[in-house]
């Protein structure tokens, strides 16, 4: 994506905050600043890991208004990516944007906290002032660390960038917020992340690549945070395949029709050419990462289910389509490293007769945009791209039935669908043998499989966890021993597993579906070392 920031609004609002940091701070709600609290410097390289990123691709990422403001993902206006946070209806300068970052901030521990900012588009000219601060709770008092604050303007996007150390303290409950010292104007906030030196990657542990090789390759879902430094190392060593968390969904690679923005991408793409990873395509078509205009005639109104509204939705997905395959095509050639792509993304619903979730997709062009998509991905991508329908809850009988019975369907019609994902977004109340009964129903259709977004969540979606409880994290070790016992009982069956999520502080579910910051669903704890989760897949011996 094009830079939005001009440079010397940049250099001049870094120069203001550093300046600013050494001196008084102005007035706020609370206590005086935190005297950890300085002008963050460039990492040490090799060392840092991402403990919190938020970049609103898919929802507001678990932050809330604070006062009357109210925040919203919004679609269009980002540094990055498709979407951004929209903060509104602000009636005070403390009212903001919140993240609770319990779980996130290790006391004692130094740790950068980076935000980028800007006034929302119809904002005044005149720059107004935002500011970062943390806010946490002493002997029953609440504390405001103020950390820096910077003029930001409706043109462009600043960093707010600190370090910063939350006192070791007991029950501090610290929450992340951004405010402003004076102007009421909206404002929106993206690509927001906490990092902080991590331990170096273990070398003396098998690379999970080579111990599960006569098996199947193994996966992650990654985000550009997760290239370089010591995520970077883990994913190298460990995986032989990689699944782009959001760089490759539509609404960030075309935001605005005919605007193609490849850059997030690419980064990732690159990073695969450079170490031999291949890449599994994420996603094509997806009703909740489709930007609206998608579903829009060019006078603002829904389209409708008329022959010009539908060839205009299919013309739109075609282009959609065939951009991305000739990008690939133009920039990598035979190095292209996408060898497979998710085509369809959760179209499945099995309380429908014909097993189709009623989306915007569904709403103009009825249950053929299912083939649609996949016929002209095969012609865009060619007959060596392997194309997936993925969704989640196929372990579950009835989501199953349904799943199998659209896949027959397709296979029937001479679609040129080649395998189903599986998510397998579980916990460890769901029984390994439902899992295993899916791969067996696949099986007998006889397309390809793989697990395609795994986790095994050691908390229930409603239940918040002030630890993570080594009982638990031994028990997901076994969880996943007899997972992959039942996946050798069908032999050839998976053409690949991947884990959704390199460490656990980079899982969605710490924020989904409410703030969970201790929940460790992944294989690699939040200093990126080995868990009982890993052994489980790797030498299951070492749990008894």
């Amino acid at each position: 994506m094009r830079r939005l920031i001009p440079a010397l609004l940049v250099v001049a609002a870094l120069v203001l905050a550093v300046v600013l940091l050494v001196g008084p701070l102005p007035p706020g709600p609370g206590q005086a600043p935190a005297p950890t609290a300085t002008a963050a410097p460039a990492a040490a390289p090799g060392r840092v890991s991402t403990v919190l990123a938020s970049d609103f691709e898919n929802g507001t990422d678990g932050w809330e208004g604070l006062g009357t403001a109210e925040v919203a993902a919004r679609e269009g206006d980002a540094r990055s990516g498709g979407s951004s946070l929209l903060t509104s209806g602000r009636t005070e300068a403390w009212n903001g944007a919140l993240l609770d970052l319990t779980g996130v901030l290790t006391p004692g521990t130094q740790h950068t906290l980076s935000v980028w900012v800007r006034l929302a588009p119809g904002a005044s000219s005149v720059l107004g002032e935002l500011q970062l601060t943390v806010r946490r709770d002493v002997d029953g008092e609440r504390v405001h660390d103020h950390l820096v604050h910077a003029p930001v303007g409706a043109d462009g996007w600043v960093e707010l960038r600190t370090e910063y150390t939350l006192p070791d303290r007991a029950q501090q409950h610290p929450e992340l917020y951004v405010e402003s010292t004076g102007t009421l104007a909206d404002f929106l906030l993206d690509d927001v992340t906490v990092t902080t030196q991590a331990p170096a990657v273990q070398t003396d542990i098998p690379a999970l690549r080579e111990a599960l090789a006569d098996d199947f390759p193994v996966g992650t879902a990654v985000g550009t945070q997760d290239l370089a430094g010591a995520p970077a190392e883990l994913l190298a060593r460990h995986f032989s395949m990689m699944t782009p968390e959001n760089a490759l969904k539509p609404t960030s690679v075309q935001p605005h029709e005919g605007e193609f923005t490849f850059e997030r991408a690419d980064e990732v793409l690159d990073f695969a050419v450079a170490h031999g990873l291949a890449v599994h395509g994420h996603t094509l078509v997806w009703h909740r990462s489709t930007p609206d205009w998608f579903f829009r005639a060019p006078d603002g109104r829904e389209l409708g289910q008329s022959p010009a509204d539908q060839a205009l939705l299919r013309a739109r997905l075609e282009t959609h389509i065939r951009t991305v395959a000739t990008h690939l095509e133009d920039r990598y050639g035979d190095r292209n490293p996408v060898r497979s792509w998710d085509v369809v993304n959760e179209a499945i619903d099995p309380d429908q007769d014909d097993g189709l979730r009623r989306n915007q997709w569904y709403a103009v062009l009825g249950p053929d945009y299912v083939a649609a998509a996949f016929r002209i991905a095969r012609e865009a991508f060619g007959p060596d791209t392997v194309l997936y329908l993925n969704d989640y809850g196929t372990e579950n009988r009835t989501k199953r039935r349904a799943a199998a019975a659209v896949v027959e369907r397709l296979l029937d019609g001479g679609v040129p669908i080649d395998a189903i994902g599986h998510q397998l977004h579980v916990d460890l109340r769901v029984p390994v043998s439902g899992i295993e009964d899916t791969i067996a129903t696949f099986e007998d259709l006889g397309v390809r499989q793989a697990v395609t977004e795994l986790d095994v969540a050691i908390s229930e979606s409603t239940e918040v966890l002030d630890s993570a409880p080594p009982e638990r994290l031994a028990e997901q070790g076994r969880y996943l021993r007899d997972l992959l016992a039942a996946f050798r009982r069908h032999p050839g069956a998976l053409s690949s597993l991947s884990v959704w999520g390199l460490y656990d502080s980079r899982s969605w579910l710490r924020a989904w579906p409410t703030e969970r910051p201790f929940e460790a669903p992944l294989l690699f704890d939040a200093n990126l070392q080995a868990k009982p989760a890993y052994w489980g897949l790797v030498d299951p011996d070492r749990l008894d």
